[in-house]
């Protein structure tokens, strides 16, 4: 048997499927007012992926004809929870230690102790937690996300994931961005987002990873279209996964005639 070790060495996008389906199926998400699903249907093509965003690692490291890495922020859970307890834990240690004749309420010693054990527990979180990666594998249509706090990994077939927006938070702000429901008992949310709305973001990925169609616009594609296109044609041009509202034509005219030839689309 080959070991999912040797795997990554030899295709560096490829990842063993964890799950299939869903525990409840989609009844959990379905019920839930903002975490509605949203549909697996491509609805407009505003995002485009550019050399000058790779460069940077904005949003993805590497990004070619048969797979996406994003940019996984490892440490920011561990970050933000693990800053926020060092921050309310040194406040309720200033307030015990300050020079005053006012008598410290069980209270404030109990903060203060919640809050350092906070930030022990995201300190411990820091130095075990798993590798996380964020994949999308085009060639074999599967998406690799992480999965919460000590979990390993996931990853799934496209068409299974289930993709949700956000919620606003008391300001109104953060609603209508991209999140995968993970397939654990809770349906925890892991953040897709890619900076636009959901639909913005989701309409990117499905089209990406619809590898029947022409890869998306932006320039970090161009030097692969050729060999995408060539790949499609050997395949006899198979009709598209995944729905659009809008046609997505070939990279040239010559390139779409052949389609429109031999493909009939």
């Amino acid at each position: 048997m080959v070991k999912q070790n040797e795997i990554n060495n030899k295709h560096p996008y490829k990842r063993k499927v964890t799950h299939t389906e869903y525990p409840h199926g989609n009844k959990k998400v379905k019920k839930g007012g903002w975490s509605r699903m949203l549909e697996h249907h491509i609805t407009d093509n505003k995002y485009q992926l550019k050399n000058e965003f790779l460069v940077s690692k904005g949003n993805f490291s590497e990004a070619n004809d048969r797979f996406m890495k994003a940019v996984e922020p490892q440490y920011v859970t561990a970050y933000w929870g693990g800053g926020g307890c060092l921050f309310l834990l040194i406040s309720f240690l200033y307030i015990i230690f300050r020079p005053s004749e006012e008598e410290i309420g069980l209270g404030i010693i109990l903060a203060t102790i919640f809050f350092f054990l906070g930030f022990v527990f995201f300190a411990v979180y820091y130095f075990t937690m798993p590798k996380k990666e964020h994949l999308f594998n085009r060639e074999d249509g599967l998406i690799t996300f992480s999965g919460f706090m000590w979990k390993p990994n996931i990853t799934m077939p496209t068409k299974k994931v289930i993709f949700v927006p956000s919620a606003p938070s008391t300001q109104g702000l953060g609603a209508y961005m991209l999140q995968i429901a993970r397939p654990d008992k809770s349906y925890s949310l892991f953040l897709a987002s890619l900076g636009n709305t959901c639909y913005e973001d989701l309409s990117f990925i499905l089209w990406y990873m619809d590898k029947n169609r022409p890869l998306p616009p932006g320039t970090a594609f161009d030097p692969y279209r050729q060999q995408d296109f060539e790949r499609r044609k050997t395949a006899g041009f198979p009709r598209p996964l995944f729905p659009s509202t809008f046609d997505t034509p070939e990279f040239t005219a010559e390139q779409q005639a052949e389609r429109n030839k031999i493909g009939r689309w």
